[in-house]
């Protein structure tokens, strides 16, 4: 099971996978709470080799009230041709905050797990974790 805190690893390690040609600047707080308050956003990504890695799809629903859910599935080819299919659910608390110089979003997943992901913002204004990692804004979150 893919939790934040293995999600967040993985998108913190953008100081070492950012695109040399691309600009960052640390965007301010209200622009990142602005961009993820009451959305449904998809994050998607791959890891590992071209031939075995695995796809991840992750929807993250974050509410204004400070929680959030996150419904993430995961395709992965295996040695004989077949697919590995993978679904989680987590719940928790989310909220923008500053850490060493950084904004980003600090979680807490109601099984105590905590992971701070830094964000940055692009030349162009979009929002950026690290290269090959995309973010799209699906409309209005889901909460209850």
């Amino acid at each position: 099971m893919k939790t934040i805190g293995s999600i967040g690893l993985l998108l913190s390690c953008s100081l070492f996978f950012s695109t040399l040609g691309k600009a960052q600047t640390i965007p301010s707080v209200e622009e990142v709470q602005n961009f993820f308050n009451n959305q449904n956003i998809m994050i998607t990504y791959r890891e590992g080799e071209v031939i075995y890695g695995a796809y991840y799809f992750i929807e993250i629903h974050y509410c204004p009230g400070g929680q959030y859910g996150l419904y993430g599935s995961s395709v992965k080819q295996t040695v004989l041709g077949n697919e590995q299919r993978s679904n989680w659910q987590e719940f928790g608390t989310w909220k923008v905050t500053t850490q060493d110089g950084a904004v980003g979003i600090y979680y807490l997943t109601t099984e105590g797990v905590q992971q701070f992901v830094p964000i940055y913002k692009l030349a162009n204004g979009d929002l950026f974790v690290r290269e090959g990692v995309t973010i799209v804004r699906q409309g209005q979150a889901i909460c209850n």
